[in-house]
């Protein structure tokens, strides 16, 4: 069972931001909204328990379904690594974690309001350090309890946001490549990770922009405005970035 709680946190930071993710985010008029981040981790636990052997599956078995919203007010203490700013953002959050290991169930959600579009850069930054502390408060209270001294913050992490420059101003949305840092990924062992997990067809992403005023104009591979033009889906792949960087850029007028 310790091997499956490694295995499952280890692939969390990798994961989150990399397999059947939603993230929905809503604008309004006066630059304030929400964010929503729905992570769908289900298929990582048939990998987790192929990890374990004979009393490890009993015992995975044997665990007790969670379905939970937290505050993650409550968290904030127990993350040093927080920058002010940071803390400030993520005590306004809330985490729900459904996870069901017997029925290869392993879904979180995280909702977080934002007064300045320029905070979902930061929310997006936090996002797998708030998601594997919550993860290790979680198994810490399960009965298989947690290895001590877990090298949680050695756990490699991947994240393609951080290969793009998102811009939000009034009336446009812009994702633009690094193109500098792009031309590095492969030296980024956490986006090394990544790549071995699209090659399995893992990492499909959806994102779901909710407008408040009706698209001029869009721009973007795999891009879908719906009938009243208030809301843009964008959907991609990290096949599709490993492949061209530049195929996960768009630009929305509204």
């Amino acid at each position: 069972m310790k091997r499956i709680v490694l295995f499952l946190l280890a692939a969390s930071t990798i994961y989150l931001t990399s397999c059947e993710t939603t993230k929905e985010i809503t604008l309004r008029a006066d630059g304030t909204g929400m964010m929503t981040t729905t992570g769908d981790m289900s298929s990582m636990l048939g990998l987790a328990k192929m990890a374990g052997e004979g009393d490890e599956m009993n015992k995975l078995k044997e665990e007790k379904a969670v379905d939970t919203t937290m505050s993650m007010e409550k968290m904030v203490d127990e993350m040093p690594e927080l920058t002010a700013e940071e803390k400030d953002l993520v005590k306004k959050g809330t985490l729900g974690l459904n996870m069901d290991l017997k029925n290869d169930k392993l879904i979180t959600k995280m909702t977080f309001p934002f007064s300045k579009s320029n905070e979902i850069a930061t929310i997006d930054k936090m996002y797998s350090k708030v998601i594997i502390q919550a993860m290790k408060k979680q198994l810490d209270s399960t009965k298989t309890g947690m290895p001590a001294g877990l090298p949680t913050d050695k756990m490699p992490e991947g994240n393609i946001d951080e290969y793009y420059a998102f811009n939000i101003s009034k009336g446009l949305l812009e994702r633009k490549l690094l193109a500098d840092r792009y031309a590095r990924v492969g030296d980024d062992e956490g986006m090394k990770a990544m790549k071995e997990m699209s090659s399995m067809g893992i990492g499909n992403s959806k994102l779901i922009l909710y407008l408040p005023s009706p698209v001029k104009k869009a721009e973007g591979k795999n891009l879908t405005v719906s009938e009243d033009k208030k809301t843009v889906t964008i959907m991609s792949s990290m096949e599709d970035f490993f492949d061209d960087g530049k195929s996960l850029e768009f630009r929305i007028e509204y």
